[in-house]
């Protein structure tokens, strides 16, 4: 199966091989029309799902700011309490 901006999307493809094709790595399939072809690996569904944010990420000095802006008590008389 073939990602949805892929010309084959929903076509199930017989996989023969792989192979890298300019540094991509990619999958050797058998065409719906039996000829065989090749398709980058991240336009299939064996393709490796995105990676999660990482937990703990650093923020910019602004995000810092923003950050510190959100969690400061507000000036409308709030004692900080966080109540």
């Amino acid at each position: 199966m073939t990602a949805a901006h892929h010309p084959l999307c929903g076509e199930r493809l017989v996989v023969e091989g792989r192979r890298r094709v300019g540094g991509a790595p990619c999958l050797i399939v058998r065409l719906p029309d039996g000829t065989p072809g090749t398709i980058e690996v991240q336009a299939t569904t064996a393709a490796p799902a995105a990676e999660e944010p990482v937990a703990g990420a650093l923020l910019s000095a602004e995000g810092v700011r923003q950050l510190r802006r959100l969690l400061a008590p507000s000036a409308s008389g709030g004692d900080g309490s966080g109540t």
